[in-house]
């Protein structure tokens, strides 16, 4: 296999690493390096139609073992379940550096960056969008895998309406003790109050919490705890109970409210099971499939 080498000066010569051509580089956070990409032995006609995602080999050792196994973990989510709501996985490398993993590049927007600049969101969409999620999440939890790193940022909404459910890494196979990133804000405010206990394991119900934080925020238009510190959004998490979405945005339906309230219970055994929060949730998208309500951002 060929190596890479990282040239990060403006003038760097064309990178290639394994099979594949790397072009525009999108983000670099502590862990990867992700760029567009394209087949090397294609013609430079044909674009960059997907993305690679590297483990940085600037980490620390002890970040760099971190980066690899929550790339594995990516891999396996996204290559054993086959769903299309789901990310896949084409390629990857994982025995030895570099290593890496490759996806298909999907044209849309993240939900986060949508509620960002949007002025409103149409009630029947989000109730589609909410539904395709947990269409998804239902086929991960059928192949005992739940997802945890649910979070807006997450969940691509394609141009058909299509979503698409992104961010794998920190996923773990059910009842499987879980090693989560707990420094990260913005996961943390999604992320269900046992996720921050320590023996936590990976639990279907934690995915249901996360979901309802993100239907809360879709049509409050604020997460349902926010704070600057970690620390603080575990403690809300942990000991808060958000105001009623019937009180924070009146145009939301009282049976959406109160399917969100139960989903963020704070005692997991008493959460709605997925599949009754999915079977709602169409009977929600039904009755409003026609509806031009919409709920400003």
């Amino acid at each position: 296999m060929q190596s890479l080498t990282i040239n990060y000066a403006n003038s760097a010569p064309e990178k290639v690493i394994s099979y594949w051509r790397l072009g525009e580089q999108l983000t670099a956070g502590r862990w990867y390096q992700i760029f567009r990409a394209a087949p090397r032995n294609i013609s430079h006609n044909y674009g960059f139609g997907y993305v690679i995602k590297l483990v940085d080999p600037r980490c620390n050792e002890v970040a760099f073992e971190k980066a690899i196994d929550r790339l594995g973990r990516e891999a396996i989510a996204t290559e054993q379940i086959i769903h299309p709501n789901i990310i896949r996985t084409l390629d990857s490398e994982l025995d030895g550096s570099p290593f890496f993993l490759v996806q298909p590049w999907m044209e849309g927007q993240s939900l986060d960056r949508y509620l960002a600049t949007a002025s409103e969101i149409a009630l029947s969409r989000l109730l589609w969008a909410a539904r395709q999620v947990m269409e998804g999440l239902r086929a991960s939890h059928e192949h005992e895998r739940a997802h945890l790193g649910l979070e807006p940022a997450h969940i691509l909404l394609g141009k058909t309406g299509r979503v698409t459910l992104l961010g794998w890494s920190n996923s773990h196979r059910l009842g499987q003790p879980s090693w989560l990133p707990l420094d990260q804000l913005q996961v943390a405010r999604h992320m269900a109050p046992e996720c921050f206990q320590p023996n936590y394991l990976a639990d279907p119900a934690s995915d249901v919490y996360s979901l309802g934080t993100i239907i809360y925020q879709a049509i409050s238009g604020r997460a349902p705890f926010s704070a600057t510190t970690v620390e603080q959004i575990k403690q809300m998490q942990c000991q808060h109970v958000p105001a009623d979405l019937m009180f924070v945005q009146p145009l939301c339906p009282p049976r959406l409210s109160q399917l969100v309230k139960e989903m963020m219970l704070k005692n997991p055994s008493q959460r709605p099971s997925l599949p009754e929060v999915l079977n709602r949730m169409i009977g929600l998208e039904m009755e409003h499939l026609t509806d031009t309500i919409c709920i400003p951002l």
